[in-house]
C-alpha cells in the first residue's frame, strides 16, 4: 500500500528527520514508537502534507509522489485517499458531533445534506457515540471528541489512517475507551493504519509491525514479538525498560 523511502526534513539548522524508509503492506497496523523529539509526529505530517519533506517520496497503491515537489493536485489526491486523526482532536466547536463528521463529506466528497447525514451517522455508531449525535465537542469528554475524530476520518472512506498519539491527550481513563475504538475499527475494516503512540500495550496486541525511531531516524522495525520481545539495539531495549518500569 505505502512505501516510504528517503524522508528528510529540517527546521532551519535542525536535521529532524535522516532519510526514512518504511514501507506498509494493505490491511496492516504499522505502530511507531520512540522518545519524545525523535521525530515520529513529523514523519506522519509529511505523508500527509501538513509538513513539506527536504527529500523523499511515497508510493501510494500505484502512485508515485515526490515529497517535497508534488503539486496542489497531487497532494489533493493523496489526501483523499488519507484520513489523520490529531492528538487535539480537532473539532469545530461551534457544531455537533454529526455535523463536524457531515463537514468533510459535504465539502470535500461532495455529498447531499441527506447522504451525508446518513453517513455520519453510521460512523458514529461505529464508534459508540450513537446518542451523542446533536451534543457540541464541549458537552463531550476527551475521549467522546476523539471517537467524533475517529467516526470524521473514517466518514471519507480513507485506504490509509494516520493517527498521531490519539490517546496522549486524554485522561488516563479515558485512554482504553480510545484503543478499544482504534482496534475495532483496524479488525472490522482491516484498515490500513500508521500509529504514532506511546501505548505499549496496544502496541503489542494490534500492530502487525512496529518500528522505533530515534533521532529522525529508524533504529529497529520488525514484528511485535520481536521489537518488543526480543530487540536486537541496544537503544529499543534501553527505551522499553524505562518505559515499562515506569
Amino acid at each position: 500500500m505505502i512505501t516510504i523511502k528517503g524522508v528528510v526534513k529540517s527546521f532551519g539548522t535542525r536535521e529532524i528527520l535522516k532519510g526514512i524508509d518504511v514501507t506498509v503492506p494493505t490491511g496492516s497496523v504499522t505502530v511507531i514508537l520512540g522518545p519524545s523529539g525523535s521525530g515520529k509526529t513529523t514523519f506522519l505530517r509529511t505523508l500527509n502534507f501538513l509538513e513539506t519533506a527536504d527529500a523523499g517520496t511515497m508510493v501510494l497503491g500505484d502512485t508515485i509522489v515526490n515529497l517535497k515537489e508534488a503539486t496542489s493536485k497531487e497532494k489533493l489526491a493523496v489526501r483523499r485517499r488519507t484520513s489523520m486523526v490529531f492528538q487535539l482532536y480537532n473539532l469545530f466547536s461551534h457544531m455537533t458531533a454529526l455535523e463536524n463528521v457531515m463537514e468533510g463529506l459535504r465539502t470535500v466528497r461532495g455529498l447531499s445534506k441527506k447522504e451525508a447525514k446518513e453517513k455520519a451517522l453510521q460512523c458514529l455508531e461505529e464508534v459508540g457515540m450513537k446518542g451523542y449525535e446533536n451534543h457540541y465537542p464541549i458537552q463531550l469528554s476527551g475521549g467522546q471528541q476523539q471517537r467524533v475524530g475517529i467516526a470524521r476520518a473514517l466518514a471519507m472512506d480513507p485506504e490509509v489512517m494516520l493517527l498521531d498519539e490519539p490517546t496522549s491527550a486524554l485522561d488516563p481513563e479515558l485512554v482504553g475507551e480510545v484503543l478499544s475504538v482504534i482496534k475495532k475499527v483496524a479488525t472490522d475494516r482491516h484498515m490500513t493504519m500508521i500509529v504514532v503512540t506511546h501505548e505499549i500495550g496496544f502496541a503489542r496486541e494490534v500492530a502487525d509491525q512496529i518500528i522505533f525511531m530515534e533521532d529522525g531516524r529508524v533504529i529497529e522495525q520488525g514484528t511485535p514479538d520481536r521489537v518488543l520481545v526480543q530487540p536486537r539495539e541496544a537503544r529499543t531495549r534501553e527505551f522499553l525498560n524505562r518505559y515499562l518500569t515506569a
